[in-house]
């Protein structure tokens, strides 16, 4: 091997190591809020509305496929959302708002919270849930698995029925 080839093997491996780096610095930076609120509650189930915020401090345009969603109470899954085959880019320094994201909740996952639940429609004080959220991040090598957990309080909403 001569030393030209060694040289274009290094810059390479050199230019795709730092790539890589800035790639995974960009997931760690990648931010997400979330809104939810009880939608309705029937005798088929319980009905939420997630609205989600992506936001993406960096200098990078950022791919990622739609997230999906999982509700989450004292370590329980209640219900997820749809999984849904869409990639949405997230301009460099911007951010996306994705609204509408239903969770429907079947009666058999509303008895772990029944109680809580029908305190919090009463009083409008909220049930403590955790919404987790998993997507990947695309790169122009690879891709990276996202996952991250926000808190929230469920509320119903004022149009809820």
């Amino acid at each position: 091997m001569n030393s030209l080839t060694k040289i274009l093997i290094g810059t390479g491996v050199v230019l795709t190591g730092g790539y890589l780096f800035r790639m995974s610095r960009t997931s760690a930076n990648l931010e997400i809020e979330a809104n939810s609120e009880i939608l309705s509650l029937k005798v088929s189930g319980l009905t939420v509305r997630i609205n989600a915020k992506i936001k993406n401090p960096t200098d990078g345009t950022l791919k990622i496929k739609y997230p999906f969603l999982k509700l989450i109470f004292k370590g329980e899954t209640l219900g997820s959302s749809q999984v849904i085959d869409k990639d949405i880019t997230i301009p460099k320094f911007g951010e996306v708002n994705i609204e509408g994201i239903i969770i429907n909740i079947p009666l058999t996952g509303i008895f772990s919270i029944a109680m809580d639940l029908l305190k919090a429609l009463k009083t409008n004080e909220g049930v403590k849930v955790s919404v987790k959220v998993i997507t990947t991040i695309y790169t122009t090598f690879s891709t990276l698995p996202y996952e991250t957990e926000i808190e929230q309080v469920l509320r119903a909403s004022k149009t809820s029925k």
